[in-house]
């Protein structure tokens, strides 16, 4: 990880800060909404109750209901958030990398629109490929670490492999960024070259990438402690106990933090390493490796 700096990338995050704001508001929008929506759903549940002889007996099951839907609407717009959110700050961290000036203040939203949409006009054209290389990354643990694995339990081994991959297979985002960084204009060829680094240098990268997690998961919790104060004097100003949802709500007000500043941070540092580790060269081997892996990156770089 010697190519590894959180300081470094927080210089970098600095420059895009008016897209990071921008990126804040809507996640403090999408934590807004589930409050919203959890409540709707309690005093929906309390409205539909109010002839029995205990109205709020209900008010739980309406919360978890308003939560649900609010979690299904927002696993639906994913896609959209990826395309209209995550790809600019990609888009941005792409063109500091390449030493570009970026412009200030709001005309840096509309700068980083406007790169996502030359190089992904549409939505699903995003969302397919991403797909594509998140299933791939997510394997690749399964197969480097096929002889470690196999000494453990099997239902160990499988719940290990699943978790390490669900891990690694964030590097999609940095993925994403080479598909900016690199002028090659078919982006399955260029995501292939990124996905060939992924299986050259897994050892590596698994070790940064599990870093750059132990960073963000850090972020969440001082976060949600920091948070968890103001939540809980709001809660206890309440007319009403919530219960177990203010620490629901303080969680969600954490994940804010983290998807708006700790997760870009983490990004901009293993961007660095792996647009290192692409421009020493690829191995041949690995490319074949992937190519027998993931025969759909071969076949889209024609």
């Amino acid at each position: 990880m010697s190519d590894l700096n959180l300081l470094a990338a927080t210089r970098t995050i600095e420059k895009s800060m008016p897209f990071v704001l921008y990126r804040l508001l809507i996640c403090l929008a999408v934590a807004f909404a589930y409050v919203f929506l959890t409540a709707a759903g309690a005093g929906t549940a309390i409205g539909l109750s109010s002839l029995s002889q205990n109205p709020t007996a209900f008010a739980s099951a309406g919360a978890v209901v308003g939560f649900l839907g609010c979690a299904f609407l927002m696993y639906k717009l994913r896609a959209t958030f990826l395309h209209s959110i995550k790809a600019g700050n990609l888009a941005l961290l792409a063109e500091q990398s390449k030493g570009h000036a970026i412009p200030e203040s709001k005309a840096q939203i509309d700068y980083a629109k406007r790169l996502v949409a030359q190089r992904f006009p549409t939505v699903s054209e995003l969302t397919e490929l991403d797909l594509s290389v998140k299933e791939t990354l997510r394997r690749l643990p399964e197969v480097r670490l096929a002889s470690s694995l196999s000494k453990l339990n099997p239902r160990l081994s499988e719940a290990l492999s699943s978790t390490i991959g669900w891990i690694f297979s964030a590097n999609h985002q940095t993925i994403l960024a080479w598909l900016f960084f690199t002028d090659t204009g078919n982006t399955w060829r260029a995501a292939r070259a990124a996905l060939a680094v992924h299986f050259q240098h897994f050892s590596t990268l698994l070790k940064t990438r599990l870093y750059l997690s132990l960073f963000e998961l850090s972020g969440f919790a001082v976060s949600f402690a920091v948070l968890m104060i103001p939540i809980r004097n709001i809660a206890g100003a309440l007319p009403v106990s919530i219960g177990l949802w203010q620490y629901v709500f303080t969680a969600a007000f954490a994940w804010t933090l983290k998807a708006a500043f700790f997760e870009p941070i983490a990004q901009a540092a293993m961007a660095r390493t792996v647009f290192t580790l692409i421009e020493r060269g690829i191995d041949p081997d690995s490319e074949r490796e992937l190519d027998q892996s993931a025969p759909v990156f071969s076949q889209r770089s024609s």
